[in-house]
């Protein structure tokens, strides 16, 4: 079905949701993923929706937490983008502010063919002397932030996995981006951070000369992709409308044509269910264990076992 007709057959039939005049979009994932990115898709889904989209940057985390203020809740935002950490926390609250859109990026990973999927991939200098993850012990750890999945939580998962606690790294450092934690690395201000695979690919696409400098030690993931979410208070009609445009941005030129410089292949259909082992491993993490330690702002107990996942999720066995 045309998605203009999608939206005429469901706007017929909620003509008590009314649609708002123009709409508001916070990305969360920006410089990592350029604000450029997120402008050109703000603009192809305004010309299908006929509507203005008004798009803000917020670069201090990936996405709000416990404590931080909800701008879905307070009605300062529609549209958002941020990582999967506050996504759960968000939708998971005794009144959710964010729904899913059941349309995810698929970025060319070369790896798979199309995946709403990223990875978390842990660099080193290429002269450092690590050859696996275990001889990081004792060194300097960097990380984004507290939200990130990719930067913060992947580490906490495969250090619990691995049977080991923070303690395990000598000292953390909190950089404040992925950008700054490649810098880190490559000056040698840190030993290691785990970067996200999308963020990594397009800063050694426009930096050749750091392909030189650092190598990937491992890698942990895959993870379900950073999740576009809806204010909850959104008309139902439009949230159809907008995910069906999304879906098929793909199909719009020259549109498609600039973010498919920024390596997305296309957007592609997902589920709440995508989230749901991720959002059993955030669940389980022993944050007691590791709020002993010396990372910086560690997350309160709530913010990820008394927000992410329900009462009955927490005891799920881990992956």
């Amino acid at each position: 079905m045309d998605p203009m007709d999608l939206r005429q057959s469901d706007r017929s039939a909620e003509v008590d949701a009314p649609w708002p005049t123009a709409l508001r979009a916070i990305t969360w994932l920006a410089p990592g993923i350029p604000l450029a990115f997120f402008e050109v898709l703000c603009s192809a889904l305004s010309r299908n929706l006929s509507m203005p989209i008004h798009l803000e940057s917020r670069d201090r985390s990936s996405g709000p937490m416990h404590g931080d203020s909800d701008p879905f809740l307070e009605g300062q935002a529609d549209i958002g983008f941020l990582c999967s950490p506050s996504y759960l926390y968000l939708a998971s609250k005794p009144l959710p502010s964010v729904k899913l859109v059941p349309a995810a990026f698929a970025f060319d990973l070369g790896r798979e063919d199309a995946e709403p999927i990223y990875y978390s991939e842990v660099i080193v200098r290429r002269q450092h002397r690590a050859t696996s993850f275990d001889d990081l012990a004792g060194g300097v750890w960097g990380f984004n932030d507290e939200c990130s999945l990719s930067g913060y939580f992947s580490a906490l998962q495969q250090l619990e996995e691995s049977g080991n606690d923070a303690d395990f790294f000598g000292r953390h450092v909190r950089t404040g981006s992925h950008f700054a934690s490649i810098r880190a690395v490559v000056n040698g201000d840190i030993d290691a951070a785990a970067i996200d695979s999308t963020v990594l690919s397009l800063h050694l696409r426009s930096h050749p000369d750091l392909s030189g400098q650092l190598r990937t030690l491992t890698s942990f993931g895959p993870f379900p992709i950073q999740p576009i979410v809806l204010r909850t208070g959104l008309a139902p009609s439009l949230a159809t409308q907008i995910a069906q445009a999304l879906l098929h941005v793909h199909e719009e030129e020259p549109g498609f044509r600039a973010l498919a410089r920024f390596g997305l292949l296309r957007l592609v259909s997902i589920t709440e269910q995508a989230y749901a082992e991720e959002r059993r491993a955030l669940c389980s993490l022993s944050f007691p264990t590791l709020r002993t330690s010396s990372w910086p702002h560690s997350p309160s107990p709530r913010s990820i076992s008394g927000g992410c996942c329900p009462t009955s999720a927490a005891s799920a066995p881990r992956r």
